[in-house]
């Protein structure tokens, strides 16, 4: 087990995670981290995978209009009635 100093950031507290750990949790500078808060005092970290909106279709520019279309149209069709 490792610690880890809490400084205080301006009102906050805050943690510096070591490379070790960046690494394992694949993270860079502005990414998101999602927490857990467990019994005992534990908290469990996991990286936030980006929201779909920020996904990058690699290959797009090959794509015709239409196809573009369909990617950046919306999930659901306003025409077909609810259940």
């Amino acid at each position: 087990m490792s610690s880890i100093k809490i400084r205080k950031i301006g009102n906050s507290l805050g943690v510096i995670l070591p490379k070790e750990i960046q690494d394992s949790l694949e993270v860079k500078e502005g990414d998101l981290i999602e927490f857990t808060k467990l019994s005992n005092k534990k908290i469990i970290l996991e990286n936030a995978l980006p929201h779909h909106s920020q996904w990058k279709f690699e290959g797009a520019g090959d794509l015709s209009g239409e196809d573009k279309e369909w990617l950046d149209a919306d999930l659901e069709d306003e025409d077909v009635p609810t259940w």
